[in-house]
């Protein structure tokens, strides 16, 4: 019947399944009878992609439910919708992916700092996953923690996925409905206490095809068995106000930018200028996501040859956008700072000026023990107050610290009043002469 209709509409089973965002290869088995029990929601994008109405829809709908089953992916409502795919992700996209594909992965930490773009990733392989390989989705929105730090029965995880999917909030009723399912639940381990936690693992345990993403922005050691995956800030090219790199306008990012910056800035986008001040810019927000945006939208004000010398003498002015948004990435950097243990501290302070180093050129600088050294530097590339600095393949890797960091650092150790953030002076106006008519 499917083959019929597919037929009468003059398509290929390739048009059909680009219509109809259903796998050619499940296109197929349905058509050769392969299929024991097809979905619900198949049936209904195949019919949509069709055409079918009246009679025709019914009869196939009819057909199709003799033997179709509801599941979850019937009842749970697509996960959020992203508009535009995160910037220069598509690897990690990729590798996240097949880590949720791996039996062995079951619960993945994706972390890093605030900004960098772990929501938004989490939600494109997400609405990837639910739309192409149809695996129900649980996204739980973020709650925040209730008042002195507890959370109440109705804002625990069981509870909260309990209503979800519709069943009661007992731990092994949820586990239950969960058990015979491949579902992704998605939560903010900020949300979670201790006895959420427990939950999760018991969870895990019990329902083997259950996957679970928790986005956080703690690098702990989890010793029950979790992934961590750790997003890192966008790869930039180098910048140097003395010697631009021409070579920057192939950077995605650099090119992102430009494309964001021409409405507003028309007639000068295509300025050499203004490529080495977008370049500049991306290069002194070390490519964090969030900072790139909120620097976009002081555009609004700053020509991008004023936004780079902003971002010269204070890079952290430009992380909050004039809202206000994303101002927690310089908390979180203090934060981070100030929970370095004393050697950790040490390494970042030999660091913070150096040009992209090695872990050799670093051990050799720093003078001390080669293992504590590496592991002074492994914390702070966990931590993400180092990034990476592209390399040439075949010889070691190069990191650097975050301008970011390096700002935050040199504000400690001598602080200036920042030339940005000064009030402004109205003693110098002069009164303004009404027009005659």
């Amino acid at each position: 019947m499917l083959r019929n209709a597919r037929t009468r509409a003059g398509m290929t089973q390739n048009q059909l399944a680009e219509i109809s965002t259903v796998s050619v290869r499940a296109i197929r088995d349905l058509e050769l009878d392969r299929t024991g029990t097809p979905r619900v929601q198949t049936i209904r994008l195949l019919a949509d992609a069709l055409r079918l109405v009246g009679a025709r829809r019914a009869e196939l709908e009819a057909a199709a439910g003799l033997r179709a089953v509801r599941s979850l992916y019937d009842d749970l409502p697509a996960p959020s919708t992203v508009l535009a795919p995160p910037l220069a992700r598509e690897e990690e996209a990729a590798s996240l992916t097949r880590l949720l594909r791996s039996p062995g992965h079951q619960l993945i930490k994706v972390t890093g700092p605030p900004g960098v773009g772990k929501t938004s990733l989490i939600q494109s392989v997400a609405g990837e996953l639910h739309r192409t390989e149809f695996m129900p989705v649980i996204s739980l929105d973020r709650i925040g923690a209730a008042p002195h730090g507890r959370h109440e029965a109705s804002l625990r995880l069981v509870r909260r996925v309990a209503e979800a999917i519709g069943c009661d909030s007992a731990l092994t009723e949820v586990a239950g409905s969960l058990a015979s399912h491949d579902v992704l639940l998605v939560a903010d381990e900020r949300d979670l206490d201790d006895g959420d936690r427990q939950d999760l693992r018991v969870l895990v345990q019990l329902c083997r095809g259950l996957r679970v993403l928790l986005e956080t922005c703690t690098v702990t050691v989890d010793r029950a068995g979790a992934t961590t995956f750790t997003l890192f800030p966008l790869h930039v090219p180098e910048w140097s106000r003395q010697t631009p790199d021409p070579a920057a306008a192939d950077s995605p990012v650099v090119q992102y930018m430009l494309a964001r910056c021409a409405p507003l800035y028309p007639e000068d986008v295509s300025a050499p200028e203004t490529l080495t001040a977008i370049a500049g810019i991306c290069w002194h927000l070390d490519g964090i996501p969030a900072a790139l945006e909120s620097a976009l939208s002081w555009l609004l004000i700053y020509e991008p040859a004023e936004l780079l010398r902003i971002a010269e003498e204070s890079p952290a002015r430009l992380t909050a956008s004039p809202s206000g948004e994303h101002a927690s990435l310089v908390d979180w950097v203090r934060q981070a700072l100030a929970t370095l243990p004393e050697s950790g501290m040490r390494t970042l302070h030999r660091l913070v000026d150096a040009p992209p180093w090695t872990v050799k050129d670093a051990v050799a600088l720093l003078a001390g023990s080669g293992a504590d050294a590496e592991d002074s530097l492994r914390d702070l590339r966990a931590r993400g107050l180092v990034r990476r600095v592209k390399s040439v393949r075949g010889e070691p890797q190069r990191f650097v610290v975050l301008n970011l960091v390096r700002h935050l650092v040199h504000s400690a150790r001598d602080p200036r009043p920042d030339p940005y953030d000064a009030p402004v002076s109205w003693g110098g106006l002069h009164p303004v002469q009404t027009l005659a008519s």
